[in-house]
């Protein structure tokens, strides 16, 4: 135990000069030094679906058998500040992650998994759709000082260990409230879902059902808008991909790991048959340019017209009743609801057709 007069005639150099840590440790002189602040935890709501699913599966995940971290552990982390560093050497770490780090990648994964795009018609699938500050406090591990700065060193420590992984890609840029360099935008990658026993089956098999189960409640449209929105935002803060090529390519890459053969398939089947009309026109050479465009565009429209048709049940369902029923009475209603609700078959088909059985006594408002 010192003496406080000893420590009262010991005076300070005037050329020493006190750093952070020396303030600090002066500060709480006679206390113990805070390990961490906070426990790992996920503090946000998750969404039904999908989402529950693949957080239940990270639940029980083992850091301490996973063979990407043991391996990376073994030739040793690379911190963010020295990965464009060409002669830095990463010290290799015993294989065994210690408790606290694993306890951060759980929650930083749960956190993710539960912010995360999960429609298959966005253009980059599986994106985080919330802000690092929000993912840090949906972990419970935001420290707000009395200053109002804001800390999330551990989640941050979290994800530059997934990103070396390979689990997640993170766009990193300038932050124009702080001036900082953080991670402005995060996507989730193959790996992220393999790695946990996920297999791709599975997934596609939750993305084909996230898609049924926006046609039959008629979100497709508004899924569609909210997207769009994201992408507008993103456009005017300024964090696009307009010049991150190698970034949109890996994304279509794992674009195309999500689709299944069956409906890529599809795809190429539909895009020769529409090469197959364009070669069609472009040997009527008799007709004029505009006659043909005309035609073109009638054509696609149709075709279009035809699959939205073909992908919606409720057309369908729809169908298979009127075959059934007399035909002064389907077009009763079809031409009640018409008057009722002009333009909604343009502007919304699934709710068009929906509203039909409704009226038909097939499915319950």
């Amino acid at each position: 135990m010192t003496d406080p007069a000893f420590d009262q005639a010991v005076p300070e150099h005037p050329l020493a000069r006190s750093s952070r840590r020396g303030q600090s440790n002066a500060l709480r002189r006679g206390q113990s030094k805070i390990h961490r602040r906070y426990t790992p935890q996920l503090c946000c709501s998750v969404p039904r679906g999908i989402a529950a699913r693949v957080v239940a599966r990270l639940k029980s995940h083992d850091w301490h058998r996973n063979h990407d971290l043991i391996a990376l552990r073994r030739n040793g982390y690379v911190p963010y500040g020295k990965r464009n560093h060409p002669d830095y050497q990463p010290k290799p770490m015993r294989v065994s992650a210690r408790s606290e780090s694993c306890e951060a990648l759980t929650g930083l994964s749960l956190a993710l998994a539960a912010n995360c795009d999960y429609n298959p018609d966005s253009d980059y699938p599986f994106e985080i759709m919330a802000p690092f500050e929000q993912i840090a406090a949906a972990m419970g591990m935001l420290h707000v000082y009395e200053n109002g700065r804001k800390a999330y060193d551990s989640p941050l420590h979290a994800l530059s260990v997934q990103e070396q992984l390979g689990y997640v890609i993170a766009m990193h840029g300038r932050d124009t409230d702080t001036g900082q360099n953080k991670p402005l935008r995060l996507w989730l990658s193959e790996k992220f879902f393999t790695s946990r026993g996920i297999a791709v089956e599975e997934i596609r098999q939750w993305l084909g059902q996230f898609r049924t189960w926006a046609i039959r409640n008629g979100l497709t449209e508004s899924l569609r808008k909210r997207y769009e929105r994201h992408l507008l935002r993103v456009e005017r803060i300024g964090i696009d991909l307009k010049d991150k090529h190698s970034l949109r390519n890996r994304l279509k890459q794992i674009k195309r790991w999500v689709v299944s053969p069956e409906l890529a398939g599809k795809k190429q089947a539909k895009v020769s048959m529409l090469e197959q009309g364009l070669d069609t026109l472009a040997q009527q050479d008799s007709e004029r340019l505009d006659t043909l465009l005309d035609g073109s565009a009638s054509n696609l429209r149709s075709l279009a017209r035809a699959k939205s048709r073909r992908q919606n049940p409720y057309y369908q369902a729809w169908v298979a009743w009127s075959n059934k029923t007399m035909r002064h009475e389907v077009v009763a209603l079809e031409s009640a609801l018409r008057q009722e609700h002009p333009g909604l078959l343009h502007a919304s088909p699934e709710t068009y057709y929906r509203l039909l059985l409704e009226r038909a006594g097939i499915i319950l408002p």
